[in-house]
């Protein structure tokens, strides 16, 4: 057998074979991807039997592609997506939040579809998607925005490539911006105590109370039920089973993990107990609370977010603290915590992460390491 690389010629359409330092090189040409290259494979065998079967093999598996988005526009294949496939969330987990649904939605009608909606799926480049994240940079936009609006694009062709519809996804490698993460932001001690003292007459200091210090999401929070809280254990406990929507609505928790029980200091449980007697007493006036929710309106209905929100931010401008926003409850809670010395791990749980690395990278600030130099040994 020659040494050389001669062709053996294969049936028309079906590849080729060639020998090749005394084995068989099959190739395959699959079309075009995206951006406008040849796809080719191929493998060597020791018989010609398992190079043709190989080259059927690769040719069918390409042909099954059930109903390919290659010529459909960009902006109906959004569309599409974002009504039949998106609410269902990845494989394996549960369908997608509402919230984010709303996101993906302004996302995809005010920047993805008017760019490049009109433009065919399998036509588009990574050029394309790194030019059209300039231009958004360059009309103001924040990096971390323009990377919101390339992992929209990003989640709505993979399901293509999942399903078989489409070879690549293009927007895994184009249309992504460099960030700095911001650092963490925290309210020092003497700022907690003067945003509480600030609220503690407000109608909703209880629910801003829980958040400062046990660091809940505010929907969590929202959501809170009285069945979900033990005000009588030692120490008091509370459950996060459910949280509240911008809609209103009873939804589970973020992820797994956010489900979860956690202690109450002392405070918290007796101004809970307290704002309980004062909830039963409006009760026997038009009080209607369905869900048995632990905070809500005068009337018995569930709070709305932004009516907490403004509360905390005129405690806020009364305290003179002039940053932060209910979230940052959260990572003053997680920087309190590691600042005592907890493990991430008891950290994450408690705050409800899916992982510590979360925990630590975008809720725990760096404060003093001043005492970092005293660690250090001394050497003789």
């Amino acid at each position: 057998m020659p040494t050389g690389a001669v062709r053996v010629r294969a049936r028309r359409g079906s590849g080729t074979i060639r020998v090749r330092d005394g084995r068989l090189l099959a190739q395959v040409s699959l079309g075009y991807d995206s951006s406008g290259r040849r796809i080719r494979r191929g493998k060597t065998f020791d018989s010609r039997t398992q190079a043709e079967a190989w080259l059927a093999t690769q040719q069918l598996e390409h042909r099954q592609l059930a109903n390919p988005v290659t010529d459909d526009r960009l902006g109906d294949y959004l569309r599409w997506w974002l009504a039949a496939e998106a609410p269902k969330g990845k494989p394996g987990r549960r369908p997608l939040a509402r919230t984010t649904l709303a996101n993906y939605q302004v996302v995809i009608e005010n920047h993805l579809i008017p760019a490049l909606g009109h433009r065919k799926v399998g036509a588009l480049t990574v050029r394309e998607l790194d030019e059209f994240a300039s231009r958004k940079l360059a009309a103001g936009y924040a990096p971390a925005t323009v990377n919101r609006m390339r992992e929209t694009l990003r989640s709505a062709l993979s399901t293509a490539v999942r399903q078989d519809r489409l070879i690549r996804n293009v927007a895994r490698y184009g249309g992504g911006v460099a960030t700095c993460r911001p650092p963490v932001d925290r309210f020092t001690d003497h700022e907690l105590a003067l945003i509480l003292k600030a609220a503690r007459h407000a109608h909703f200091f209880p629910v801003i109370l829980l958040l400062a210090r046990t660091g809940l999401r505010p929907g969590e929070a929202c959501g809170l039920r009285w069945r979900d809280l033990d005000l009588t254990s030692a120490p008091p406990r509370l459950t996060v089973v459910w949280q509240l929507d911008r809609w209103g609505n009873l939804v589970h928790p973020k992820t797994a993990t956010s489900r979860r029980t956690i202690p109450l200091r002392p405070e918290v449980a007796d101004e809970l107990a307290a704002w309980r007697q004062r909830q039963q007493q409006r009760a026997t006036n038009g009080f209607d609370n369905a869900h048995g929710l632990v905070f809500t309106t005068r009337t018995g209905r569930p709070i709305d977010q932004r009516n907490l929100s403004r509360a905390f931010h005129r405690a806020r401008t009364t305290a003179n603290v002039d940053h932060g926003s209910l979230k940052t409850f959260r990572s003053t809670v997680a920087t309190q915590i590691a600042e005592a010395g907890l493990h991430p791990s008891k950290t994450q749980a408690f705050l409800g992460h899916a992982h510590p690395t979360t925990t630590m990278t975008y809720y725990t600030a760096v404060t003093n390491i001043d005492e970092v130099a005293d660690l250090l040994p001394d050497l003789p």
